[in-house]
């Protein structure tokens, strides 16, 4: 496996009011690919083994969307004014289409993302993640560990939330932790956790007979990924995206979860360039 280091040097771009971080790598020219982090994520949560793959045929673009890392403002409760900011992040950057990956919550803003501005969106990755109202299996043992500020256990409560107990999970998922520490200088405060926790919340509100006809507005092609055994984000809801987006394609890998293409970042980037070139 290739070693890849991020591109350390922060650019900035002010859009209403707020002073977005960026950092834009990759390839000149072409349909540059934005990313969207999970959950207390900043663009130095991507492990960069997978972004190195990526950049190798397009420009990648790490962002952190409004109160998150190097970003200033206060993140917003709703996923809609999320979404709201990324757009005014991106037209700011003069970008007239993207490519987007949204990964866990940031899978979340990347559907409301193209509902709201369907113009600036070509193509759309959603990795370990969930259509609003989807499948919400309640496990304290999963919310205690997502809004755990106890230093002391964050590696195991990282391997428990995003990879299987198998020894091949915990092994890659290890490696794939130690490159991403290695990077890392930014760190969310509580306060984009207890906004991000509501709007997880509120997005995941269980309505009855849900017929998801929004993702039936979604005309972009969809490439939906997961774990085979996603504990925070329920595998089931990937086949629910799979089902109910009109143009959508879906990949399941083995022996993983939620932090599958962390997992597999060579492969999960194989696939993903045979979907954005397709």
């Amino acid at each position: 496996m290739s070693t890849f280091t991020i591109p350390s040097t922060t650019r900035y771009v002010e859009a209403e009011g707020i002073r977005f971080a960026y950092r834009k790598f990759g390839k000149e020219t072409g349909i540059p690919l934005v990313f969207f982090i999970h959950f207390r994520g900043t663009m130095e949560n991507w492990d960069p083994e997978l972004i190195g793959a990526l950049a190798e045929d397009r420009p990648i673009i790490l962002f952190d969307n409004s109160g998150v890392g190097e970003t200033s403002g206060e993140t917003p409760s709703t996923i809609a004014e999320m979404a709201k900011d990324a757009a005014s992040f991106i037209r700011a950057l003069g970008l007239q289409q993207v490519d987007v990956l949204g990964f866990s919550i940031g899978g979340f803003v990347a559907q409301e993302l193209v509902l709201q501005y369907p113009n600036l969106i070509r193509r759309i990755v959603l990795a370990g993640t969930a259509p609003q109202s989807g499948v919400n299996k309640f496990r304290q043992d999963v919310n205690q560990a997502m809004a755990s500020e106890d230093a002391n256990g964050a590696f195991e409560r990282f391997m428990f939330l995003f990879y299987n107990t198998t020894e091949t999970s915990r092994a890659a998922g290890s490696a794939s932790l130690k490159r991403i520490i290695a990077q890392k200088k930014f760190e969310s405060s509580l306060q984009v956790r207890d906004a991000q926790l509501k709007a997880i919340e509120q997005w995941a509100n269980r309505l009855p007979n849900q017929s998801y006809e929004w993702l039936h507005k979604i005309k972009q092609p969809v490439l939906v990924t997961n774990g085979v055994e996603d504990i925070m984000v329920p595998t089931e809801n990937s086949y629910i995206l799979a089902q109910q987006l009109p143009n959508a394609q879906l990949i399941i890998y083995q022996d993983s979860g939620h932090g599958h293409l962390f997992q597999y970042p060579e492969l999960f980037a194989a696939h993903v360039k045979l979907f954005l070139d397709a």
